[in-house]
């Protein structure tokens, strides 16, 4: 098993991306080699109300340096607290198309999401470009670290 990268490479804590890892992070290998991921992550409005959110990546091959192939995020089903979010309470389909669109270093090797660093923020909502940028960012950096861990 390969040791993970210095904590240094990445953009968190090598304790959060364990817990990330274990609690929040299902890798689903595919039979043509490649990754299916899906991260649950909780966040919260600006009001304190909690919301689940799926992050969907499908990753190649290793043999193509694991290259990001799709990107998604959407609320989980029955989730409704979503909407609580201030940019989707005042245009509920511009938000969505929003969060949908969003697709950081689609058809890049995942590897690019250690060097990735856009602005960011920790909000917990998706209201602001650097509230959704930091959550794809530990999104990606999470499954990274995971599979430099599952790696022979």
């Amino acid at each position: 098993m390969n040791s993970p990268l210095p904590a240094t490479s990445y953009g968190f804590p090598v304790r959060a991306l364990r817990r990330w890892s274990a609690e929040n992070l299902t890798l689903t290998p595919r039979s043509d080699g490649g990754w299916e991921a899906l991260f649950v992550l909780e966040g919260s409005t600006c009001g304190n109300i909690p919301f689940l959110l799926h992050y969907r990546v499908s990753l190649s091959s290793g043999l193509e340096q694991h290259r990001l192939q799709a990107l998604a995020c959407e609320p989980a089903p029955h989730d409704m607290n979503h909407r609580e979010q201030c940019a989707a309470r005042s245009d509920y389909a511009r938000w969505t198309a929003t969060v949908a669109g969003d697709a950081p270093l689609l058809g890049q090797p995942l590897a690019e999401a250690l060097a990735w660093s856009p602005a960011t923020s920790p909000d917990g909502c998706l209201c602001a470009d650097a509230s959704r940028a930091h959550k794809w960012r530990a999104v990606l950096q999470t499954i990274h670290f995971t599979l430099q861990l599952s790696s022979p």
